[in-house]
């Protein structure tokens, strides 16, 4: 399963390679950074939004372009929700400056409010970017006879754990230890996740992966809080649909196992 910020940026790649520039998918920030090379041989930093509806996600943090980690000279929001895909380029500190005002309006509403949290960017604030590929040092027309591959992530076949523990004692044999629970992975953000869900309990525990040793009631509060934690939005998966077994979706086994 492809995550939006994952389509989102290899969309976008695939735009930059087609318009004579090379892109790679920076993995130092959990912002979604972007190396852009254009095909004026220029160099640059961006960030890339994505959605598949509704408004895009940013934080009021941003309105600091200080606390940018990725050190972006633009923003790209990506719409994924139209075909062809449709992308708008923005100065950083354009971007910046509009999230300010806009958080400024919103506290004058109500002082008592805190300037963090999540910011929600509709698209007539980014319209006037809409397809600004010279910005980019890119040509205006692409060559669609240039096809760009994908990456896909490889999948693993689930394997019990086998966990072996020798006491101090030499006169004591091997404890063998066998985990019992399902082997589960999942990709998003450009990260992998291996957890351990058990079918009785339903509890998912992160093995491998940000967030590892967490457990969490459902693979559903694990789907998001494990992309949550690498996007800073709040994110919205059906577990069910994001944890795999093998080539299948963990909920295709519950429905099988029913």
């Amino acid at each position: 399963m492809e995550d939006t910020a994952s389509r989102g940026i290899n969309a976008f790649i695939s735009e930059v390679t087609q318009r004579g520039g090379k892109a790679v998918r920076l993995t130092h920030s959990r912002r979604n950074p972007v190396e852009v090379k254009g095909g004026d041989g220029s160099t640059r930093i961006v960030r890339v939004r994505s959605k598949l509806d509704g408004d895009w996600q940013a934080r009021r943090q941003d309105e600091d372009i200080e606390s940018d980690d990725t050190r972006s000279e633009f923003w790209v929001f990506v719409d994924l929700a139209v075909d062809p895909h449709q992308f708008f380029m923005l100065p950083s500190v354009e971007v910046a400056d509009d999230i300010r005002s806009e958080v400024d309006l919103w506290i004058m509403d109500s002082p008592g409010r805190t300037r963090t949290g999540h910011h929600a960017i509709p698209r007539g604030r980014v319209v006037h970017g809409h397809d600004r590929w010279d910005a980019l040092g890119l040509a205006a027309v692409k060559d669609t006879s240039i096809h760009v591959e994908a990456p896909v992530a490889a999948k693993r076949t689930a394997t019990p754990v086998v966990a072996k523990k020798r006491r101090a004692s030499a006169a004591v044999e091997e404890i063998e230890v066998i985990d019992l629970r399902l082997e589960v992975t999942a990709d998003c953000h450009g990260y992998r996740w291996v957890g351990r869900f058990d079918e009785t309990t339903e509890i998912l525990e992160i093995m491998r992966g940000p967030m590892e040793g967490r457990r969490f009631p459902n693979p559903t509060a694990a789907a998001n809080a494990v992309t949550g934690h690498i996007s800073g939005d709040i994110e919205s998966y059906d577990g069910w649909a994001f944890w795999t077994i093998g080539n299948s979706t963990l909920g295709a086994r519950r429905r099988k196992s029913a």
